[in-house]
């Protein structure tokens, strides 16, 4: 069952970039959001949902913070997550990411981290005294997939998006837009949650919710669901996708780099 627990894991990466599901719940006060903003609400059929590009906006500020995750419980209630944080600082041609594990919470042996500078990657497989560090020349490349994580595209205003006021979120003021409409594309994540459990799986509930900057860049993004086994057994999933330090991040040395073999 674990192995199966982490092909599912890898499995909703895999659904997510390919633009197949979305972010988890958003509450108030969310991290990297200011409750105190809030929503002042509006006139839903005034604000358009227009999306400007990515990886332009991205480029010309040089660099960013991606953070997505993913928390799942499966019908025998075991919780399962998935962390990945991208730091990216375009101009240095640096980059570092993280994928880390974690099942009933205890964190798999298997986290990986890369980190690329001057043209050479390091990456960092395992933790603590199990953990072995290799090198190689070439550069990955962080934007593409970064962004890839972010689900906005996935969606637009014809097809159920509603706008919802605006806040402030990571210091900088969005457009909030709303998705709580049955949809292809999150019937079919649901289905994939439920892979390895047998019979189907209802969607009961489920929201998406994305934040939207004045350049058209999705800042936060989150979708939650759940749902019920044909046994009555209930499961559910949540991701969440979060850009920050827009044109801020810089990337240190990890504290591993002295770990690569001369």
């Amino acid at each position: 069952m674990k192995s199966n627990r982490v092909r599912l894991i890898l499995v909703v990466l895999l659904v997510v970039l390919a633009g197949c599901a979305g972010g988890g719940d958003v509450a108030p006060g969310a991290e990297g959001g200011d409750a105190a903003g809030g929503s002042d609400g509006g006139d839903d059929s005034a604000e358009a949902f227009e999306l400007g590009d990515p990886e332009r906006i991205l480029r010309d500020a040089g660099s960013f913070t991606v953070t997505w995750s993913y928390t799942g419980v499966d019908a025998s209630g075991v919780e399962s997550e998935l962390t990945q944080e991208f730091l990216a600082d375009l101009d240095a041609e640096r980059s570092y990411t993280r994928t880390l594990t974690v099942t009933d919470g205890q964190a798999a042996a298997g986290g990986v981290e890369q980190f690329v500078a001057d043209g050479v990657t390091y990456s960092r497989f395992g933790s603590g005294e199990d953990a072995f560090v290799t090198s190689q020349e070439g550069s990955t490349e962080v934007l593409g997939t970064a962004i890839a994580l972010s689900q906005a595209r996935a969606y637009g205003a014809d097809e159920g998006l509603e706008f919802a006021g605006s806040e402030t979120f990571d210091g900088v003021t969005v457009d909030r837009y709303e998705l709580s409409a049955t949809d292809e594309a999150l019937i079919r994540a649901g289905s994939i949650a439920a892979q390895d459990e047998p019979g189907t799986l209802e969607v009961t509930d489920f929201e998406y919710v994305v934040l939207i900057d004045e350049d058209g860049l999705p800042r936060y993004e989150s979708w939650t669901f759940s749902g019920r086994m044909d046994d009555g057994s209930e499961l559910r999933g949540s991701w969440e996708f979060s850009l920050t330090d827009v044109g801020s991040t810089t990337v240190d040395d990890p504290d591993w780099l002295d770990e690569v073999s001369a």
